[in-house]
């Protein structure tokens, strides 16, 4: 699909995400990100989804955004959150990712897991913050006080959760900044500090 008058294309629209690369228009889906890997991985796939809908919102007031010189870095280092981000952007592929953990999250779902994402394009960075309500259950899981009744209470959340991005609009999911200051690959944003762990391995999510 030709990317003549991308000024004027919508990024986004209902499940769909709209992006450049190399010239040609991609008009992505949802259901393309759900594909992207084995497993029930609903929240982390929605969340991160959604979130890259956002960024594509805030990096295309001028044009419609672009592949070429994306960079992300992601506070949140689940599988299915990775998963999404790629499928969009294709940064992890191209050695344009870098996945942070938060100090005492345990590489598992609880009250410290960050939901942040920088998004730039070589010119602004967009920062994307979930507006968050969790997750006290999740802090009992993996502890000596989780019951099977958690586990499955926890499972049935996530599901919840999936849906309830997806009703709920982007603005109200997430919280959006847009930086006139661009990150290079390799480089962190300045909140990314000594509480967090550099370059972690994908939670289980």
């Amino acid at each position: 699909m030709s990317s003549n008058g991308s000024a004027k294309i919508k990024p986004v629209e209902g499940t769909k995400i709209r992006i450049l690369d190399k010239g040609e228009l991609l008009e992505l889906e949802y259901d393309g990100a759900m594909c992207r890997h084995p497993g029930s991985l609903w929240w982390g796939t929605a969340v991160g989804y959604r979130a890259m809908q956002a960024a594509a919102q805030a990096l295309s007031q001028e044009r419609l955004w672009d592949r070429e010189n994306l960079y992300v870095v992601t506070g949140h280092p689940g599988p299915g959150v990775q998963d999404a981000i790629t499928y969009v952007t294709n940064v992890v592929e191209r050695g344009r990712f870098h996945s942070v953990i938060a100090e005492g999250c345990g590489m598992h779902c609880n009250s410290k897991m960050k939901f942040d994402w920088w998004v730039s394009d070589g010119e602004k960075t967009a920062v994307i913050k979930l507006r968050r309500e969790f997750y006290e259950l999740s802090d009992r899981l993996g502890t000596p006080a989780t019951t099977k009744e958690d586990i499955r209470y926890f499972n049935i959340s996530k599901v919840n959760l999936s849906t309830k991005i997806w009703v709920a609009p982007l603005e109200e999911n997430f919280s959006v900044e847009l930086l006139d200051q661009p990150l290079k690959p390799g480089e962190l944003p300045a909140e990314i500090d000594d509480k967090y762990f550099d370059d972690a391995l994908p939670a289980v999510y």
